[in-house]
């Protein structure tokens, strides 16, 4: 049926340690394959428009050859919509990510703090039980091949991310998450409180000049359907990546999956002019103007 099987698929290969066979425990097997799909789960909810999760990953393969391994496939949650490209991006940058770990501290796009934490537990544990684990998501990316020296450096760099050396500092810039809700603290200052949308951190946004009068004339069904908002102003950091609070001047509410046109709404049947639409390419090749 169109839209119910999609084409990225993931393989899963895992080896225990033992002195007499390579095969892992139950518990490290099936928390390893956990782990990889919460972190595609993360990574997902960072990628969607709506902070929605469209994917379900379906087991469609395994092998009791050494190593053990699963291969798992990208099904639509919702019967009849076609999630290839989503798929391909959460695949994508998950895959980028841990490659990414595995030879800086940098935090990879996409990769929330939960996202870290089960990345983490997946290298620490080819420290501590499993002797590899092999991912592999096609030919259009690279393999993940974690053995106890890569596992090492990338579980490193990890809790470097998620424990950096506290160096307090701000910067203007913006912020996206979800709209939670709208108060006041002690001094009467009023601020935004969102779900930050790279981290899943709460975020207290104050409200400066002409962002607490955006705000007002926005309705609390805005609040109730966690719509997604922008703040522009100064942000400042408790430690590297780290957002303590941040001094926003100007509010922007993103608008919703439903909101945005669609073939309709930008379909003009007019536009050549009543031209083919062959004649109509090349009489602007040839500078004839539109």
């Amino acid at each position: 049926m169109v839209g119910l099987q999609v084409s990225r698929k993931v393989q899963l290969s895992i080896a225990g340690r033992g002195p007499e066979t390579d095969a892992p425990s139950v518990d490290d097997l099936l928390d390893q394959i956990r782990d990889y799909f919460d972190v595609l789960a993360s990574v997902e909810e960072s990628v969607a428009e709506d902070g929605q999760s469209a994917i379900e990953w379906r087991v469609i393969g395994a092998s009791k050859a050494s190593p053990l391994s699963i291969t798992a496939q990208a099904f639509p949650r919702q019967f009849g919509v076609n999630v290839d490209r989503r798929a391909d991006l959460v695949v994508s940058a998950a895959i980028c990510g841990l490659a990414k770990l595995q030879t800086t501290a940098e935090r990879p796009a996409h990769f929330s703090e939960v996202a870290l934490r089960k990345a983490e537990n997946i290298f620490a544990r080819v420290l501590n039980g499993l002797d590899s684990t092999t991912i592999l998501a096609g030919d259009d990316l690279p393999a993940i091949d974690l053995t106890p020296a890569v596992a090492r450096e990338a579980a490193a760099h990890t809790r470097a991310i998620l424990t950096p050396t506290n160096k307090p500092h701000k910067e203007l810039g913006s912020v996206e998450g979800s709209f939670k809700s709208v108060s006041r603290d002690g001094w009467g200052r009023a601020f935004v409180l969102m779900t930050h949308r790279l981290t899943g951190d709460e975020l207290k946004c104050f409200l400066e000049g002409d962002a607490e009068r955006q705000i007002e004339t926005h309705q609390i069904r805005e609040v109730l359907k966690g719509r997604r908002i922008q703040v522009f102003g100064t942000i400042h950091y408790r430690s590297v990546g780290r957002i303590s609070h941040v001094n926003g001047g100007v509010v922007r509410f993103l608008r919703g999956r439903s909101e945005l046109p669609d073939v309709d709404d930008i379909h003009d049947p007019e536009f050549t002019g009543g031209m083919r639409s062959e004649d109509y390419l090349d009489k602007v090749r040839n500078g004839e103007g539109t």
